[in-house]
């Protein structure tokens, strides 16, 4: 006998469990979502840089309590010298600050959700979802615990990016808003210097731990490099990303699978706040609908072949580590400026 029966058990609080049940509560369909944790928004993930344009195409929040800042222009570089700087003369990004982000989604963004804290899922029997607090019975389940869920596909080691940034007592620079470098101290990422407020900025970096190292300790070598991004630490956050290939497969009976658990990630910039986004979003409209094959269509029709072009992307631009992205850059200097925003800009 289960405590409830719901259109859909959401499995998890982050990004893409939280925008499926805005879309739910809106709909008037009901739900439930389960999380381990005690808060929204915590552990605390690395910084969220969004495109504009992506935030007006899914119907992300705006609101200006969740943005650290906006951006209007960036500089791409490597460590050998080679770099591209971009000045739109408007924002063309968004950078949310994650906590407020999260929160927002559960209490704001469609009115206050239903989330039932300290519940860990302990298994899933066809439309039951076992858990320490009872058992909740849904007609769909979906899947929003992320890339390291036991629920979902384990990810080899040579696809997951290790991130770590620090939040540093720094003034806000007077060049550039955001800069990413490439550098083979970081394969298969970068390092990253975003502006956090006009006293701070995040400072980071994420990357293939392939050598086993630590990102703290590859950071601070970084630094060695480039003093400028030097300042006083006041917190940090580290997380892993997925980074394969766009799983073929989101879909399985009544659970849809959301966000990380599908590699739902930019792979050009290890952004993954859009594609849970979205994904959360279409996976509760297809429980509206009551047809879980409606996900799937979508995730074929519009959400793989976009996160495809940024896989793709990864693969060429990392082939032959920092060397392919300075010819990348050296190629993009003589590219008009609307091609350079949609390379660029469409993070």
């Amino acid at each position: 006998m289960t405590d409830s029966e719901f259109d859909a058990v959401i499995i998890g609080a982050g990004t893409a469990g939280l925008s499926a049940g805005a879309v739910l509560k809106e709909k008037g369909a009901s739900y439930i979502i389960l999380d381990k944790k005690s808060e929204i928004g915590v552990p605390v993930r690395s910084t969220g840089a969004v495109s504009l344009e992506w935030v007006k195409k899914l119907g992300m929040p705006q609101n200006p309590e969740i943005i650290d800042a906006e951006i209007s222009n960036m500089s791409f570089r490597t460590d050998t010298g080679k770099r591209i700087d971009l000045n739109f003369g408007k924002t063309v990004g968004l950078v949310y600050n994650f906590t407020k982000y999260e929160k927002f989604l559960s209490e704001k963004f469609a009115g206050k959700l239903d989330i039932k804290f300290n519940t860990r899922v302990n298994s899933v029997q066809g439309n039951t979802v076992l858990t320490d607090h009872g058992e909740f019975s849904g007609k769909h389940i979906i899947m929003a615990a992320g890339p390291q869920s036991t629920f979902g596909k384990k990810l080899p080691r040579n696809e997951v990016l290790v991130a770590y940034e620090e939040i540093r007592d720094a003034p806000a620079r007077d060049d550039f808003q955001m800069i990413l470098w490439f550098s083979d101290d970081a394969p298969g990422g970068y390092f990253w210097d975003f502006s956090e407020s006009e006293k701070s900025r995040k400072i980071g970096v994420c990357f293939y731990p392939l050598k086993g190292e630590q990102p703290k300790e590859v950071l601070y070598r970084f630094q060695e490099k480039f003093p400028e991004i030097k300042g006083e630490k006041i917190s940090t956050m580290a997380h892993q990303i997925p980074l394969g290939r766009p799983q073929d497969t989101v879909t399985e009976g009544n659970i849809l699978y959301t966000g990380d658990m599908v590699n739902a990630v930019l792979n050009t910039t290890a952004g993954g706040l859009q594609g849970a986004f979205w994904t959360g979003k279409e996976a509760a409209r297809a429980v509206v609908s009551g047809n879980s094959s409606q996900y799937q269509a979508a995730w074929d029709a519009e959400i793989k072949p976009w996160l495809m072009n940024h896989h793709n992307l990864h693969r060429k631009m990392n082939k032959n580590g920092v060397k392919s992205i300075g010819r990348l850059i050296t190629l993009a200097k003589i590219m008009p400026m609307s091609t350079k925003k949609r390379v660029f800009g469409g993070l």
